[in-house]
């Protein structure tokens, strides 16, 4: 978690799961991120569906999740469009495995790219060029099966440049689909 997030990746995982809602908390969060990133905001009646089976106003469980996942919303929001760059992915801290935090990378990127498509992104040939080869990169981050036993320093390093590789490219993207929203700030 970032110093400038409020929102805690357990807390939004604990939450989920209450809910009994089919992603957990990174897919969740690239899914506001790419949903973001293709209209420049989420209308919640939209993103809600994709977050809940069948989002019930009278569920306790999903009302709680319902109210904690719009402060992700505008912390996303506001982290997307801050020319200080205070961009950051929801994923577990540092002291969880480095498969676990991988995986989660994954999943942030596969919801990502379905929040990219939610958003009306759906041909990677009708934008940029280098847009569509940071789509392709996460679509690759998205599938890739992490076999990661051990955890030395070589790995981390990897994974930590593969992390800023993301959130750099989510950026990136942003800046480009919503110029008007997004500080100039990546040449």
């Amino acid at each position: 978690m970032s110093a400038n997030q409020s929102v805690d990746y357990y807390e939004i995982e604990d939450l989920l799961v209450r809910a009994q809602a089919p992603l957990d908390a990174a897919d969740c969060h690239g899914l506001l991120a790419g949903l973001v990133c293709a209209v420049g905001s989420a209308d919640p009646r939209l993103w809600m569906t994709q977050v809940f089976d069948d989002y019930n106003p009278k569920d306790d469980a999903q009302v709680a999740a319902a109210k904690r996942l719009q402060a992700l919303y505008e912390e996303t929001l506001a982290g997307l469009n801050s020319p200080a760059l205070e961009f950051a992915l929801l994923l577990p801290d540092d002291d969880d495995s480095l498969r676990e935090r991988a995986e989660s990378l994954g999943g942030w990127c596969g919801g990502f790219l379905s929040g990219l498509g939610l958003g009306g992104v759906s041909d990677a040939q009708q934008l940029p060029e280098a847009i569509g080869e940071l789509l392709q990169d996460l679509t690759q981050i998205a599938r890739v099966d992490f076999e990661l036993d051990t955890q030395d320093e070589a790995e981390l390093a990897a994974f930590e440049e593969v992390l800023e590789f993301v959130r750099i490219g989510v950026l990136y993207i942003n800046e480009e689909l919503q110029p008007s929203r997004a500080p100039a700030r990546l040449q």
